[in-house]
């Protein structure tokens, strides 16, 4: 059995490496004071744990800080993140607007722990941190996250309520095969349970009222060659409409043919010719429409006919609505 005096070392150490770990400064004389030992113990507890930390991170080291007045975590190799990382990931995050105010806050506190120069990144992301808006959902979403993706990768049968665009709510029994970020909000890509002929459905995250394993821990069985990729499903998708997968082939004459293929990432080009580029794409129909009539008259779709003669009809609809001047 531990004695009083082991177990309080053991609880120094332990709050100490919680510190550490976090990017904190310790200040020897502080520590001493406060837990009525001396700097050379408290010196000894960083030792243990530089010790420790080096065994799993041989690039790491708690050394002493003259800038900031005390002992702290140096980072390197495979165990860092520089400052530059730190600011990119803010900034992505930040632009990105899917989580809330709150979850915001606390993603980017810990990001900032792990900073050798945090007030410079406070500073450099301060004027975005203070206007953030996040989209109106206003759901946290950190925690169904996990137990989406974790779902994913045990195969677990779920019982969920949706409500849909309309507002109404309806329930469903689902097969979770991926889960996917685009355009502010991560999805669900998950098939009806026990469809003989299943087909890929996205469901957005937020819009999920509950959500629970099925009673019995039911699980499904997907063969590995036919598994969800998301990688290959994000190629192919825009806006997270499905729709039929197609080829469509379409001519652009805009000013930028690098935003074309970013935004079609299996876009090929067949030939450029009077400043007019011929490309063919393997996409999910419903949404390339949108992206599509978001160009002007930078595009004209070519084939299959079908498309092109729904893209013609959407067109005159669209003339329909702003009448003859």
């Amino acid at each position: 059995m531990k004695s009083q005096h082991d177990k309080k070392k053991t609880a120094r150490i332990l709050a100490i490496y919680d510190q550490i770990i976090r990017g904190e400064i310790i200040n020897k004389q502080k520590w001493a004071e406060e837990q009525k030992v001396t700097d050379k113990t408290i010196q000894r507890h960083l030792q243990e744990i530089e010790a420790y930390l080096q065994e799993l991170y041989p690039e790491s080291e708690v050394a002493y800080d003259r800038k900031r007045q005390g002992h702290r975590l140096y980072r390197e190799g495979s165990m860092a993140l520089s400052d530059h990382d730190i600011f990119a990931v803010a900034k992505v995050l930040l632009d990105a607007r899917a989580f809330s105010e709150n979850e915001m806050e606390e993603i980017l506190d810990h990001l900032l722990r792990l900073s050798y120069n945090r007030k410079a990144i406070e500073v450099a992301i301060g004027n975005e941190r203070q206007f953030y808006q996040p989209v109106k959902h206003g759901q946290d979403l950190i925690e169904r996250i996990w137990f989406f993706s974790q779902s994913v990768q045990k195969q677990q049968v779920l019982d969920v309520q949706y409500q849909k665009q309309d507002g109404t709510v309806k329930a469903y029994k689902i097969n979770p095969l991926g889960l996917m970020f685009n355009e502010y909000y991560f999805y669900v890509i998950a098939e009806i349970n026990g469809k003989e002929n299943p087909v890929s459905l996205v469901f957005r995250l937020d819009r999920f009222i509950n959500y629970a394993f099925c009673e019995g821990d039911q699980r499904f069985t997907i063969d590995y060659g036919n598994r969800f990729k998301e990688g290959e499903f994000r190629e192919q998708i825009q806006f997270m409409y499905t729709g039929e997968l197609t080829t469509i082939r379409f001519r652009f004459s805009g000013p930028s043919l690098e935003a074309v293929l970013d935004r079609l990432p299996t876009a090929k080009v067949e030939k450029t010719e009077d400043g007019v580029t011929t490309l063919s794409a393997r996409v999910y129909g419903e949404g390339v429409k949108k992206w599509l009539l978001s160009q002007g008259d930078w595009v004209e779709v070519i084939s299959p006919p079908s498309y092109r003669k729904e893209m013609v009809e959407m067109i005159e609809r669209m003339r329909g609505k702003y009448g003859e001047e």
